[in-house]
């Protein structure tokens, strides 16, 4: 959707690599040795290769967003309201408002679409960011698309579950989006591994677990 996104990716697990490290070391040294391959093992690769990395199509330091919620009164001054919570940016989201410290980095990265310039990321409340991508997904009715974290440090990204619905209609509102969290200053690099995304079928949010009664 946009020129400078970077789609997501499948991620695959290096296995020749890690057999020839094996391999050097039980060749070439005396004592070093890796006795078991994670590599090895299909139900850890299948875990590994489960879905698709969603990547930074940017270089952004990012930092807590320190939020508040709050509404504003018929007649009452924006500005005014938000010097009385001790933030400078307030930001329209729905019915009400949210404002934000000096977070520049929220307002630098606006980008281009047909209808002006928009911007890619979004205060959500409770210190997380709704981040545009600029890619979009299509995936059939009553499919969900869970988001996952990578674990990186500084930034949390809340495990979500997103239904077809919403995840189609993304596509004509700035790209599909994550929620992220800053919890510390944190850099990120163009094409640095942020989360995760995985497909998953509507019986996988059906399924129950059966429950025997124990029996003295």
């Amino acid at each position: 959707m946009q020129p400078w996104a970077l789609v997501p990716q499948a991620h695959r697990i290096d296995r020749r690599g890690a057999r020839e490290e094996r391999d050097a070391y039980h060749d070439h040294f005396r004592y070093k040795r890796i006795t078991r391959l994670a590599s090895d093992c299909p139900p850890w690769v299948l875990g590994q290769e489960l879905g698709w990395v969603v990547r930074s199509p940017i270089t952004v330091e990012m930092t807590p967003v320190g939020d508040i919620d709050f509404g504003l009164p018929e007649g009452e001054d924006l500005r005014v309201v938000g010097n009385k919570v001790g933030r400078s940016e307030m930001w329209r989201r729905g019915a009400g408002w949210i404002a934000t410290r000096d977070t520049d980095w929220l307002r630098f990265h606006d980008f281009q679409t047909p209808a002006g310039w928009e911007s890619m990321f979004l205060p959500n409340g409770a210190g997380t960011v709704e981040w545009r991508l600029g890619w979009g997904i299509q995936i059939p009715e009553r499919y969900f698309v869970m988001v996952l974290g990578m674990a990186e440090p500084g930034l949390t990204v809340p495990v979500g579950v997103i239904p077809a619905r919403t995840a189609n209609a993304m596509t004509s509102q700035g790209g599909f989006s994550i929620a992220i969290e800053p919890t510390r200053t944190v850099k990120l690099n163009r094409g640095d591994p942020v989360a995760r995304i995985v497909l998953l079928h509507p019986e996988s949010l059906q399924a129950t677990v059966a429950e025997e009664a124990a029996h003295a």
